[in-house]
């Protein structure tokens, strides 16, 4: 079946688009976060003009709950070692999601800026109703440069033999001395560098369709933003494509102006000086859509840009990417049911801050006429300068009259004593509904005076409850959605080893091997009192585990629990990594238990019998080596009476050969004189 054709998905992209809750389309949600905004950075002029010469105080309530919640969530979820804990589905699970747990923390909090994320997100949530990350993967080639002098030729052969250096620039140097070439070489090494990306979305650049609960579900989402042309291309998308796209218009909205306080969204510089940073608009649509036309719902992303927004193209082909989960996580303080907006801390205290304002700047007012006092002038006693002299107020200044006792001055009813107590009233309205208190900002000593330590604690733990109650709605929704998705992208696209640095000992992970866990909970470290509270908590728990632990029969605490107490403890200490403070047993070997008494006897009895058998093997050897020794004694006594024979025999060889030699030359000699006889018998 044939695919979408491109202007059927063009209309119907800008049909969602338009749809769609957004700075841009939402005229009532605009409204209200630019009024926040407004109202976090002192900016009453809508709202509440000043007249002229009147006061123009403004009181900073929404900034003041805003900046007051801050550090206590971030200290929440950024304090401890880690910001999420994946817990094992079974028990052969342990040892994985330990791993999974220290490798995802450690891509969110070393591969990205973990901290800036986790204060962008929360501050939205509490200033803009609902915070917005994105979570993808990344990848880019990466490029190094490095120069080498004098490099004799078998050196040189290696470096370029690498197939991703490129030569950049090459000199030979001969030497005649030697008759060998040096060379002078620039290299250039490149390669392909991914990572799990986790970025905060401007509230007023994400849109959500109107019937929507949660991002998952929910039909179709949008990210817009301004991109150099350079990132684009960097992207992969085509380079003609690209440069042939307009330059976006800076964004005008509601929102983005309240948002933009130095004028930092002005492109027109450069785009007119350096087209490398000419910003384009940029929107990602992620729509759940029968986009191959088969009756199969799924969901895609389309890229397009610029003001008619052209799909993009990507090596040839458009930039239409199947899907496997919205790559967003949002969360919001307190919690519409039914609705994906919820209500921002600053919806609570605007009001406030509009009565406190007007409070503040009566009673400012009242003081500045205390100051400077309206007069009644009698016609009688006016002068012609009287008029000037009394407008032209100065220390030491002279009015000049006809008649003393013309000037009456008007009375000014003081406003103070009725305005202190309206502006108490509404701090503390504002305490009840923020849960942020003086208190728990820090308590002056004359506070301390009139108040008991238990009173203290009683309104502190009060108010640290709505707090908490923040906190953990963050933990539960955008929070853990957000390493949910870290989790799923980095097991994904991640298809390497990689040795990294976890815990102070470098181990190599393996994302391949990652289990799906659609079924996993994320603990987020949420303690119930303050962090002197917990402390103390602690402190009493690990004495009873110490004296429980010397009580092994019972079973009550093992080392691995008084870890657990102990590691807890440094971390509320503000110390991170807990290892070099606590070792966890877990990696110690299991001592040995002390044997039993049979065992002890019968461990006796085997060492007695291997004793006996150790005496035994030794008689054995011992008779063995006296029997070889005698062996060895009868045989060279053998020997030395074969050797005697022999020697015998052949001296007696001798003798008898000598013997006959004799012999033989005797008969020679006889012989040869027996005819000299005959002869001469025969002449005689």
């Amino acid at each position: 079946m044939a695919k979408m054709s491109d202007t059927e998905l063009t209309a119907m992209l800008s049909a969602e688009r338009a749809d769609a809750l957004s700075a841009e389309n939402a005229s009532k949600l605009s409204s209200e976060r630019s009024k926040a905004m407004d109202y976090y950075l002192g900016d009453m002029a809508k709202d509440m003009p000043a007249p002229a010469d009147r006061s123009k105080a403004v009181s900073t309530d929404v900034a003041d709950v805003v900046e007051g919640l801050m550090p206590s969530l971030m200290e929440i979820f950024a304090s401890g070692e880690d910001v999420v804990v994946f817990e094992p589905v079974g028990p052969d699970d342990v040892q994985a999601a330990e791993q999974e747990t220290d490798y995802v923390n450690h891509v969110f909090m070393q591969k990205n800026p973990g901290f800036l994320i986790l204060y962008s997100f929360i501050k939205d949530a509490l200033l803009s109703k609902n915070g917005v990350v994105k979570v993808s993967w990344q990848e880019h080639e990466e490029e190094e440069e490095e120069t080498f002098q004098n490099v004799p030729d078998d050196v040189f052969s290696l470096l370029v033999s690498d197939p991703s250096i490129e030569v950049v620039e090459h000199t030979e140097n001969p030497d005649e001395a030697t008759g060998q070439t040096n060379h002078d070489v620039t290299l250039s090494h490149k390669r392909d560098y991914g990572c799990a990306r986790v970025e905060v979305v401007a509230p007023e650049n994400f849109g959500i369709s109107r019937s929507a609960k949660t991002i998952q579900d929910s039909g179709y989402c949008f990210h817009e933003e301004l991109r150099s042309q350079s990132d684009i291309i960097a992207d992969g998308f085509d380079e003609e494509q690209v440069k042939s796209l307009p330059t976006g218009d800076e964004d005008d909205t509601e929102e983005a102006m309240a948002r933009d306080t130095v004028d930092d969204t002005n492109t027109t510089a450069d785009s007119a000086i350096n087209d490398a940073n000419r910003q384009i608009r940029v929107t990602e649509h992620y729509v759940r859509m029968d986009y191959e036309d088969n009756g199969k719902v799924a969901l895609w992303r389309v890229t397009t840009a610029g003001e008619k927004s052209t799909v993009l193209m990507r090596g040839g082909k458009p930039a239409i990417d199947k899907m496997s989960m919205m790559p967003f996580a949002s969360m919001t303080p307190i919690i519409m049911t039914h609705r994906f907006y919820g209500r921002s801390v600053a919806d609570l205290v605007m009001d406030i801050q509009l009565i406190k304002t007007a409070l503040q700047r009566s009673l400012l007012d009242n003081a500045y006429m205390a100051n400077n006092q309206r007069m009644e002038i009698a016609d009688s006693h006016a002068g012609p300068k009287t008029i000037d002299d009394l407008l032209t107020n100065r220390p030491g200044g002279i009015v000049r009259t006809k008649q003393p006792g013309g000037l009456v001055p008007i009375p000014n009813q003081p406003i103070g004593d009725f305005v202190y107590p309206m502006m108490e009233y509404m701090d503390a309205t504002r305490e009840w509904r923020t849960g942020v208190t003086r208190q728990g900002q820090g308590i002056d000593a004359d506070a301390l005076q009139n108040q008991t330590a238990a009173a203290v604690t009683k309104v502190y733990s009060a108010a640290q409850a709505r707090m908490r109650l923040i906190a953990r709605i963050f933990a539960e929704t955008g929070i853990k959605d957000m390493f949910h998705l870290l989790h799923g992208v980095i097991r994904k696209h991640d298809r390497q080893e990689n040795t990294v640095r976890l815990r102070g000992e470098w181990v190599t992970v393996d994302p391949r091997n990652w289990k799906t866990r659609n079924d996993l909970t994320v603990d987020v470290g949420l303690g119930s009192g303050s962090k002197e509270a917990q402390m103390a908590f602690l402190d009493r728990l690990l004495g009873f585990q110490g004296k429980a632990i010397m009580a092994p029969e019972m079973g009550l605490v093992k080392p691995e629990n008084m870890y657990n107490s102990l590691k807890k403890w440094v971390e509320l200490g503000g110390l991170k990594n807990v290892d070099l403070y606590v070792q966890n047993p877990a990696k110690n070997k299991p001592p040995e238990k002390p044997p039993s008494p049979e065992m002890l006897k019968l461990q006796a009895e085997q060492q007695q019998s291997q004793a006996e058998m150790q005496m035994k093997q030794q008689q054995s050897l011992a008779d063995n080596e006296l029997k070889m020794k005698q062996l060895q004694s009868e045989m060279e006594m053998k020997r030395y009476q074969i050797d005697a024979e022999i020697m015998l025999k052949r001296e007696q060889a001798a003798a008898e050969l000598q013997l006959k030699r004799e012999l033989g030359f005797m008969s020679v000699a006889t012989n040869t004189t027996m005819p000299q006889v005959r002869l001469g018998g025969d002449a005689g």
